[in-house]
């Protein structure tokens, strides 16, 4: 029985893990993108659809980072960070910034974003 070996690679782990935001770096945990559109219907003058067309929409986004220290502050709404060598390359502007905190973890923070249009 002949062995065969797969010479390709799979994507493992948080391509963009540590996450520099402003001078501060993060372990990311986790992150998510959303790419989505919107449909939009076609109708003639009597209101029968006869096409239909889909509008990108931006790209928005959430994750959940660690803090370094006691002290590392927490990314701040409006604040930016760039992703580069990763397949979702692009500079990000927060919207949301919510910490949690639990008992014998480390202190985390959830940001929510969306790509910059530049």
């Amino acid at each position: 029985m002949a062995v065969v070996k797969h010479s390709t690679t799979a994507a493992f782990g948080i391509e963009a893990s540590p996450l520099t935001i402003g001078a501060n770096t993060f372990v990311a945990e986790s992150m998510t993108f959303s790419r989505v559109g919107n449909r939009v219907d076609i109708a003639d003058s009597n209101g029968a659809v006869t096409g239909v067309a889909v509008v990108s929409a931006i790209t928005e986004g959430s994750c959940t980072v660690q803090l370094a220290t006691e002290t590392t502050p927490i990314p701040t709404v409006g604040a930016t960070f760039a992703l580069s060598g990763t397949r979702n390359d692009g500079t990000y502007i927060i919207t949301n910034s919510e910490t949690a905190d639990s008992q014998g973890e480390f202190s985390k923070v959830s940001l929510n974003f969306f790509a910059s249009l530049d």
